[in-house]
């Protein structure tokens, strides 16, 4: 992984930026029986984040685009305001993710630090589809970033959807694996049809090197840098599932913003239940008094500015790489190059949720958020540090 600062970390100085980090008018969406906030600012890539790239359509499509305004470019992010843990997650696409500009990103992914849940570069579970940059080369990454530590696993590798527009992705995520999924077609989430490509990960020393937190979910399409082609970008989520580990039936919608109800009727508060009555893994109590298990993990630390990778190897374009051992993140500009012993690619940044004015259609509601103080001065300081690692991420290869 390579790590490139250039203008973005200079923009980042500024006190504009840092309450652009907790925006004043932040919103959130309901979509498939969860809450989501809408990012409206800083977030991966060279565009910020717009509420008016969010929308929700009258058949409960999520929408998210990247538009051209004037010079402008600006994106679209959401994350979820329940944290989920071990299960099945699948979404169902319509855009054509094998063929996106070669600076778009597409990335569905839990990620802890949105919620204070480990340093960047820890608890976090990626998919991603792009060629960052690249005129040709793998398409598709999955990458699995640990509870605490450095050892990151990634799978980068090269798909087709023929012609079509329509996928099905997926991973299943347990306490010692997580096993990923590309599907043509939209499938059921029981269903192995039109198998393209799947990943199991199974590290050694899997409760340092798996996330054991319920994580924010977090969706984005975002440039990695401005689209070479000069258009606007859209790609459709007809389907959001997640079914919690153990819970039987697919009855996977979500519960309400407290969590995702299994088909027998246990619902979490916070984080997701299996129907035989299992203990939440994120730290959350479940409704019936079960304790959790995992707690918090080990921040893993900050990657330092301007240093070499460590042992463990590159994934270089066109080839697949299993499970690195990540270093220090090197901080050049793009188009740097790594160690001799090689680099990790990183996965989705994040920025901070927020919005301006709803992007939302039929489907959608909007509850706006309260102005930050000057008692929040402290904690945006602090957020500072931590957003400019964040923005640092921006994937070059």
């Amino acid at each position: 992984m390579k790590a490139r600062i250039g203008s973005l970390m200079l923009s980042a100085l500024g006190l504009g930026l840092l309450f652009a980090a907790r925006p004043a008018n932040a919103a959130e969406i309901a979509w498939k029986g969860y809450s989501w906030s809408v990012t409206n600012g800083g977030m991966a890539g060279v565009a910020a984040g717009s509420p008016a790239n969010v929308s929700v359509d009258a058949n409960g499509y999520l929408h998210l685009t990247i538009q051209k305004n004037g010079s402008t470019w600006t994106a679209a992010e959401v994350f979820s305001t329940t944290q989920l843990g071990f299960g099945t997650y699948q979404w169902q696409i319509d855009g054509p993710i094998d063929t996106l500009d070669k600076n778009v990103v597409l990335g569905l992914f839990p990620y802890g630090p949105a919620a204070g849940i480990g340093d960047d570069g820890t608890n976090e579970i990626d998919i991603e589809y792009s060629r960052w940059g690249q005129a040709s080369g793998p398409n598709g990454d999955w990458t699995n970033y640990p509870a605490s530590g450095k050892t990151v696993g990634e799978l980068s590798y090269t798909f087709s959807l023929s012609g079509g527009t329509l996928s099905t992705s997926r991973f299943v995520w347990t306490s010692s694996s997580i096993e990923d999924f590309l599907f043509a077609g939209l499938q059921p989430i029981s269903s192995t049809e039109g198998l393209l490509k799947t990943w199991k990960y199974s590290p050694d020393n899997p409760k340092t090197n798996i996330p054991q937190q319920a994580l924010p979910l977090g969706m984005n399409l975002w440039c990695y840098d401005t689209p070479s082609d000069g258009q606007n970008v859209e790609v459709v989520i007809r389907d959001f599932q997640f079914i919690p580990e153990g819970a039987s039936g697919a009855s996977a919608g979500g519960g309400g913003s407290g969590g995702s109800t299994a088909s027998g009727g246990s619902s979490s508060i916070g984080g997701s239940t299996a129907s035989g009555g299992a203990s939440p893994i994120g730290g959350s109590t479940a409704s019936g008094g079960a304790s959790p298990i995992g707690g918090s993990t080990a921040s893993g630390g900050s990657s330092p500015i301007g240093g070499s990778t460590a042992s463990g190897g590159s994934s270089p374009i066109g080839g697949e790489q299993g499970q690195v051992s990540a270093g220090t993140l090197n901080a050049g500009g793009g188009g740097g190059t790594s160690s001799s012993a090689g680099a990790t690619q990183p996965g989705a940044m994040v920025g901070q949720s927020g919005h301006g004015s709803s992007g939302a259609s039929s489907g959608c509601s909007i509850r706006p958020a309260q102005s930050p103080t000057t008692n929040d001065l402290p904690w945006l300081f602090t957020l500072l540090a931590l957003r400019l690692t964040r923005r640092a991420r921006a994937r070059t290869r």
